[in-house]
């Protein structure tokens, strides 16, 4: 008698309109595979020190309100699909290669991806690609078959 694992799909979201379409992949992925997904927004601290006696803020400097970002990229999913959230304090690539182990998939958001023009993989998509112990998927906005706000898929052409 086998039991079946929860397959899961791993997702870094930060509110832009690159990981609102990385998610939307995943979920359309996870449709297929019968997986839920794991949506992780991650809030980097800043990088310098504070005095010991210091208060830290609430939030940091440039922080999205994850209540905000969730309800912005959340309503547009897969039907059917079951999506955790979860916001993490730390940095970025170390908490989702923390949170990739045992899943199916990282899929992440890409900005630049425009075609024609050259692509470089910022730091957290590199660190996830050497590390990352699932398979990293990596999503541009130009990708997404349903950008927001449009009714009908991007042209072929317009694919990389």
């Amino acid at each position: 008698m086998s039991v079946s694992a929860v397959r899961r799909i791993v997702v870094g979201v930060d509110g832009s309109a690159e990981s609102a379409a990385a998610l939307r992949w995943a979920c359309r992925e996870a449709a297929l595979r019968r997986a839920e997904v794991h949506a992780i927004y991650v809030r980097e601290a800043p990088y310098y020190s504070m005095a010991s006696y210091a208060v830290p803020a609430h939030g940091y400097p440039g922080d999205v309100d994850a209540d905000i970002m969730w309800k912005s990229v959340l309503p547009e999913l897969e039907p059917g699909v079951l999506v955790r959230t979860e916001v993490a304090d730390g940095l970025a690539a170390r908490v989702l290669l923390e949170s990739c182990a045992g899943a199916d998939m990282l899929v992440l958001g890409t900005a630049g991806d425009m075609p024609g023009a050259g692509w470089s993989p910022g730091p957290v998509i590199r660190a996830c690609l050497r590390r990352a112990p699932c398979p990293v998927v990596v999503i541009s906005a130009v990708q997404d078959p349903l950008p927001v706000g449009a009714g009908a898929p991007v042209p072929a052409g317009a694919w990389r």
